[in-house]
């Protein structure tokens, strides 16, 4: 029996569009033609070479006529008619070949152009029936585009459009976004809706019911909406007096004077000043103090108080919060101005939600970016992964009455439990390498009494160019696990290629074998995206089936609001994610991460209250524990060496930087690659790692790939031969591919694109990629098409399960 069992409840996410749509853009007759072809011409070289040899040897005693004739033929393939002599057999056997291969190059390239014309028909009929919804949310020009795809420009009169290169880009844009929504598992509105599924003792091994449409959507404005509105309330002169002032959490108040903790300077205040700090609470407005505003206008002026519209931290929905803050203002022409203003933001989602026409739903959508224009500074695009363009987000659940019986996942627990160890090692060790920066760190702050406030901690890391609310403390998780893919690579050396390796569990202690770390327990289990590969519910029921792990994260991504919200049983998750924690306490200081967007909301206050305390300079939520960051001291704990935080005075722990849910955001995907060829990774019968390659643009030889190019096509089916590259694919490019372009960790291409190697439309975006990153990794598509047991009357989809690992006992 394994030491972890799969918590009885679980995520699923979902493609909303079949994966159907994808092969319907296949070139299947082409790539089999090309195929042929290669073989053809690999004959016709060995011919070339006998015919070469014969005619270049006095031994086979050739006449100056046949010489002649038969170098002609070798130059034009082309047996020349004479009555003279006959041509030897390996002169006739190249003629014949060269034949057959001139036929079957005129043969592919037209079979190239029907199947692409019924390819890019098929594209267009898609994505008239599938993109117009969900460029809805499109950004940019492609989100004008919804009429075009209905528009006779579009093929919607039976003619496709002249191929030229801004056709060509127009298709690639396409296609790019219609192998978003059919075959990856993104949670978008109902292009990717979460639904939940539950693991049961039960007979049946898999049952799946998935209900059609959407059973519940929700939509609401971005958080970047509500950093918009406060940035217009604070500008406005005339409602400052009814934001509510508080002293800023980053000081303290001491006798006279106010310390600003993260730049060490002290205000010095006279005593109306001293009792007017004392009555700032956050919720008595200004005009409520009884004081002159010039006093607080000096406080605010001085970092002593924080007067103005906030965000608050954590909250999805900020939007609505700071909205609701105005409605609690004096009744006056400033209050209904900007309830007017705001009012007419917020009714917005509604109108979005509530209707499926698709006119109106954009222009819901274009409304609010016009009212948010209005309101400040357009804000800036953003090339960063989840960052959200849209004013308008939409969130979309679905029924599946998906089980899993129990005995499937007690067997998938038992298999990948040397992973799931290998992924706990290296937390640990991570976080012991963490440790010992934060320390480096510490040794050189302002130390008082053994300890250092956070806000100076926090500012000094700054200092030092470790943001530790930024990249900091994942920037020293990715440095340590290089060192764990390091220590990889020289454990499985000796290897021979293959494609496939087996991973025992002394394979898997690799991390413990090579390292010296403090071992521990709390936040050290992960949450595993699962996927099965079986052609349906009824073999999983034969036993024909395979796991396959897709990703490790850390738990949280658990609580991510796009999929927490939707959660049916809220106790039974929070009981089980409680599990993972051991009782250890956690904190949030400020994590950037952790509210980017709306959708990545980490809940974690919300679900583990209890455990959770909020540290951060930030507005917070009056239901959490609260605790200011100027009464929160860092220090480290002697035991283990490890940089926690503790309440001023009590010295009670409230949790620690490097044994906390962040730093595995620094291995994730928890990948371990190798140039050229990485094998496929198992566990017992289970599957943690695809296998993948790595391509470089000089595999692809030369040749002229422009235009409806069967050189690209050959070119393609030569890689797949030489390097045992499978048909469906995805592709990114490699991680130094990306440094070398700085786009690494921003650039919304470095997300994974699916390839058909077998679609011309798939090779136009292949070829683009690698011509552009110069290198790109590709890594096998599992479960395959045909092995998705997902099956709807509209076709099939790809999902995967989230869940969590938890301890047995």
């Amino acid at each position: 029996m394994s030491s972890y069992r799969v918590a009885p409840i679980f995520l699923i996410r979902a493609a909303g569009v079949p994966f159907d749509h994808l092969e319907r853009l296949a070139a299947p007759q082409t790539a089999a033609l090309a195929r042929e072809l290669l073989v053809r011409r690999s004959e016709l070289a060995a011919a070339r070479g006998d015919a070469e040899r014969i005619l270049g040897t006095r031994e086979s005693c050739l006449s100056a006529e046949v010489s002649r004739a038969g170098r002609a033929a070798l130059r034009s393939g082309v047996a020349a008619r004479n009555s003279g002599e006959p041509l030897p057999e390996e002169i006739l056997r190249f003629v014949e070949i060269a034949d057959v291969v001139a036929k079957q190059e005129s043969q592919l390239q037209k079979t190239l152009e029907v199947e692409l014309q019924n390819a890019r028909a098929s594209l267009y009929d898609s994505s008239r029936t599938v993109l117009p919804a969900y460029l809805v949310f499109g950004a940019g020009e492609f989100r004008d585009r919804l009429a075009e795809l209905s528009g006779e420009h579009a093929g919607g009169n039976g003619h496709l459009p002249l191929r030229n290169s801004r056709t060509r880009e127009r298709e690639r844009h396409l296609l790019l976004y219609l192998q978003r929504v059919s075959a990856k598992n993104d949670t978008f509105s109902e292009f990717g809706p979460s639904a939940w599924g539950r693991i049961e003792r039960q007979t049946s091994p898999l049952s799946l019911a998935p209900e059609g449409g959407i059973a519940e959507r929700r939509s609401f404005l971005e958080r970047w909406a509500a950093h918009t509105l406060a940035a217009a309330l604070n500008q406005d002169a005339e409602a400052r007096m009814e934001f509510a002032p508080r002293p800023n959490p980053n000081g303290r108040l001491t006798g006279d004077e106010f310390i600003l903790l993260d730049s060490a300077a002290t205000v010095p205040l006279a005593p109306e000043a001293v009792e007017l700090v004392r009555r700032c609470d956050g919720k008595t407005p200004a005009h409520a103090l009884d004081t002159s505003t010039e006093l607080l206008e000096m406080l605010a002026a001085s970092r002593v108080i924080l007067w103005q519209a906030e965000v608050p931290a954590l909250e999805p929905q900020a939007f609505d919060v700071v909205l609701s803050d105005v409605v609690k203002w004096r009744d006056s022409p400033v209050r209904a101005r900007w309830l007017d203003r705001a009012g007419s933001l917020a009714s917005l989602p509604s109108r979005f939600k509530e209707t499926a026409d698709l006119a109106q739903r954009s222009a819901a959508m274009k409304t609010a970016q016009r009212l948010l224009d209005d309101l400040g500074p357009k804000q800036a695009a953003q090339r960063s992964l989840y960052s959200a363009a849209n004013p308008i987000a939409e969130e979309c659940f679905r029924r599946s009455s998906f089980v899993v019986s129990e005995t499937l996942t007690e067997e998938l627990a038992r298999d990948i439990e040397p992973w799931v160890n290998l992924w706990r090692d290296t937390y640990a060790f991570v976080a012991s390498r963490v440790a010992e920066g934060l320390q480096g760190l510490f040794r050189t702050a302002p130390i008082h009494h053994g300890a250092v406030t956070l806000p100076a901690f926090l500012q000094h890391c700054a200092t030092h160019k470790l943001s530790l609310t930024g990249h900091g403390i994942v920037a020293m998780a990715h440095m340590a696990f290089q060192e764990v893919k390091a220590a990889f690579r020289k454990s499985v050396s000796a290897r021979s290629d293959a494609a496939e390796w087996e991973m025992s569990a002394d394979d898997c202690a690799f991390v413990r074998k090579n390292f010296e770390y403090p071992k521990f327990d709390e936040y050290t289990y992960p949450s595993a995206d699962l996927q099965i590969s079986a052609e349906s519910p009824e073999a999983v029921e034969r036993g024909d089936y395979q796991w396959i792990v897709s990703e490790l994260h850390p738990p949280v991504a658990m609580l991510h609001h796009a999929l927490y919200w939707s959660c049916p049983d809220r106790v039974a998750m929070a009981r089980e994610l409680a599990s993972t924690t051991f009782g250890r306490p956690a904190v949030h200081y400020g994590f950037f991460a952790a509210d980017f967007t709306a959708h990545t909301v980490v809940r974690q206050m919300d679900v583990l209250p209890e455990q959770m305390t909020f540290v951060a300079p930030q507005r917070s939520n009056p239901r959490w524990r609260t605790v200011p960051p100027a009464e929160v001291e860092v220090y480290i704990e002697e035991s283990t060496g490890d940089v926690c935080l503790r309440k001023r005075g009590s010295h009670e722990h409230l949790g620690s930087f490097a044994r906390a849910w962040i730093i595995p955001l620094g291995f994730h995907p928890f990948f371990f690659g190798r140039a050229p060829h990485m094998p496929r990774l198992r566990c017992g019968k289970a599957i943690v790692q695809r296998r993948s390659w790595t391509v470089t643009l000089p595999e692809l030889g030369g040749g002229n790939f422009t235009g409806i190019s069967r050189a690209l096509v050959l070119a393609v089916e030569q890689l797949r031969s030489a390097r045992d590259l499978p048909r469906y694919v995805y592709i990114r490019p490699t991680e130094q591919a990306l440094r070398r372009s700085g786009a690494e960790g921003r650039d919304k291409d470095t997300k994974p694109v699916f390839i058909d190697l077998e679609s011309y439309l798939s090779l136009e975006i292949f070829h683009r990629w690698l011509s552009k990153a110069g290198e790109v990794e590709i890594t096998e598509m599992l479960p395959d098409p045909d092995h998705l047991l997902w099956r709807e009357a509209d076709g099939r989809r790809t999902f995967e399960l989230r869940t969590l690992i938890v301890p047995r006992s």
